[in-house]
């Protein structure tokens, strides 16, 4: 069986062992990167699973200048790659956690952490973005086509890159056109193992699926807020 790689980006050398350490032992693959210059060029050419990405970097011990952070390592990753990424951050407010989200991340831990709760969050990460649930099925809509199998997207027949969460999300609701879905009912199914969330994140990862699938995201069609609830699915015509 395949072991999934997992890089590690952080300038704390001491969490890099210990991190390494643990996930290493519990079965991954890992690499390792102390900057987010170092990190980009890793994934360019070895292409893990799953990116475990520090928030901030210090200065550069080499050139004493400022480091990429991460906050633009994934916005750069983000413009050609949807590599699901888990953020950390020395801070539990919850405008970064949504700040983290709404650039890209899949999900985010404050910093200290047990190694043993990092391992869980990775679990339920690559589970999400490679298992099918029993009874999922293809969704042929006029325009947008879901192929949970595959986990792929279509709108008019062109495919459409997505990250794990936004095609959990957009499946979930799409499943049900025009039932009304909460944020916490959205949270509850689509956010499965109980992953880290805040009902705002879903605000965040809708926009982010507007961005993709709308003619206008200003003007949403497909994705609808029902004010005050939450969100629908509408099967929109040419």
């Amino acid at each position: 069986m395949t072991k999934n790689s997992i890089l590690v980006v952080d300038d704390d050398p001491q969490l890099l062992g210990e991190v390494k350490a643990y996930l290493t032992k519990a079965g991954y693959e890992v690499a390792t990167a102390d900057s987010g210059t170092t990190a980009l060029k890793i994934i360019q050419s070895a292409c893990p699973d799953l990116v475990v990405l520090d928030i901030v970097f210090g200065d550069s011990k080499k050139t004493g200048k400022r480091s990429m952070d991460g906050v633009e390592m994934l916005r750069r990753l983000r413009e050609t790659d949807n590599v699901p990424v888990l953020m950390l951050s020395s801070t539990n407010a919850t405008a970064v956690k949504v700040m983290a989200l709404g650039i890209g991340a899949d999900d985010y831990m404050s910093k200290p952490f047990e190694p043993s709760e990092l391992g869980a969050r990775i679990d339920a990460i690559l589970r999400r973005d490679k298992q099918t649930s029993p009874g999922e099925q293809k969704l042929n809509y006029r325009r947008i086509q879901l192929d949970p199998s595959e986990r792929r997207l279509w709108k008019d027949g062109a495919p459409i890159e997505v990250t794990a969460i936004e095609f959990d999300i957009l499946y979930t609701l799409a499943r049900r056109p025009e039932h009304v879905y909460t944020r916490d009912k959205l949270i509850e199914i689509a956010w499965k193992n109980g992953s880290f969330c805040v009902s705002k994140a879903v605000d965040v990862h809708i926009w982010h699926i507007r961005k993709k699938i709308e003619d206008d995201p200003l003007h949403p069609a497909f994705v609808v807020t029902v004010r005050g609830t939450g969100y629908r699915f509408m099967d929109v015509q040419a």
